[in-house]
């Protein structure tokens, strides 16, 4: 008798995995054509098999993906709010959605769409960061920041919202907060094509913090308390660029600001993953290393010089830098102006 109980969810169980192998198998051949440049036909085996598998969420993200590819923008957001009226629609469902809007200039609709998706999602840092992404776009800059900060304080480990902040303090002349963004930025992500474009913004926002004793007075002035506490650490050594913002001048700056922050009750207070990275880099002897490597633009083949000439530190940092994870914990975001 058991075993005939047993029958049914057996059967059940079977029709289920061939069910999905199905899914999965049209998922992979799509994506294969679709990555050799044959969007038609990807996006026809989608079809086919949501003929068998009606409002499956895993083809519609596909079909609206592949259709956002093909610049179908009408099939693609059709698919896309099929996908996101789905009782188990995730927050990737909001993504795609999103970004079918934007592709196509819908912002206002985008914005929507996202602010679905952040508050069904709310500790979603991706969402956020797309969210600022279609703010932005709709000309809602100072509306765009506050979505990527929220995105920073709800996972401050995802690199988009630095990166998105980096480049809006640059552009709106807070040089303190685009180069501390801009430095976790590239710790989390070392490798990616928007990696250099962060590590010239980080050279060029250094130049304009130091531009003039005003800007860090500013800081100190009229900043918040963790703020304040970075641009004091940053004026007792200012007289170290006094003759030029160079990699050499600010790794001497650098230096001295981290020895002097762990030295004082600042550490405590305002506990800092960036700068306990930097000391980390400093006790292991690679701290220079670092300092060339985050702004070998500032003369390329000046860099590559002193990597010639130094080859055992640079591997040794180059290994660390691979083999170590950056990781910014909870707890550590601070309110600033």
């Amino acid at each position: 008798m058991k075993k005939l109980l047993l029958l049914p969810g057996l059967l059940f169980a079977a029709i289920m995995a061939n069910a999905q192998a199905g899914i999965v198998d049209a998922h992979n051949q799509a994506m294969e054509k679709a990555r050799a440049g044959h969007l038609d036909k990807a996006l026809s085996i989608i079809k086919d098999a949501e003929v068998n598998f009606p409002n499956n969420a895993s083809l519609l993200k596909d079909e609206s993906f592949i259709s956002t590819a093909k610049k179908d923008y009408v099939n693609a957001i059709t698919a896309g709010k099929k996908l996101i009226a789905l009782p188990d629609a995730d927050e990737q469902s909001y993504q795609i959605l999103g970004s079918a809007y934007r592709a196509d200039s819908k912002y206002n609709e985008a914005e929507s769409v996202y602010k679905q998706g952040v508050e069904k999602f709310p500790n979603s840092s991706l969402l956020y960061a797309e969210f600022g992404q279609a703010l932005n776009d709709n000309n809602k800059s100072s509306a765009a920041a506050k979505a990527w900060e929220k995105g920073i304080q709800v996972n401050p480990s995802i690199s988009s919202n630095y990166y998105f902040l980096t480049k809006y303090y640059a552009q709106h002349n807070n040089p303190l907060w685009s180069v501390l963004y801009g430095e976790i930025f590239i710790n989390i992500e070392s490798f990616s094509q928007r990696t250099p474009e962060i590590r010239d913004t980080l050279f060029n926002e250094y130049n304009a913090l130091f531009a003039t004793d005003n800007v860090l007075q500013n800081y100190i002035a009229n900043g918040q308390p963790f703020e304040a506490a970075v641009a004091s650490t940053f004026a007792q050594f200012k007289d170290m660029v006094s003759g030029g913002v160079t990699p050499e001048s600010l790794f001497a700056l650098r230096g001295q600001f981290i020895v002097s922050w762990f030295n004082s009750d600042n550490a405590k207070k305002f506990p800092y993953k960036l700068f306990e990275r930097q000391q980390q880099l400093l006790k292991l002897g690679i701290f220079d290393a670092y300092n060339q490597w985050v702004f070998a633009s500032y003369n390329q083949d000046r860099f590559s010089n002193w990597a010639h000439m130094n080859q055992g530190v640079i591997q040794e940092f180059s290994k660390f830098q691979k083999a170590s994870m950056f990781r910014v914990p909870e707890g550590q975001y601070y309110v600033h102006n």
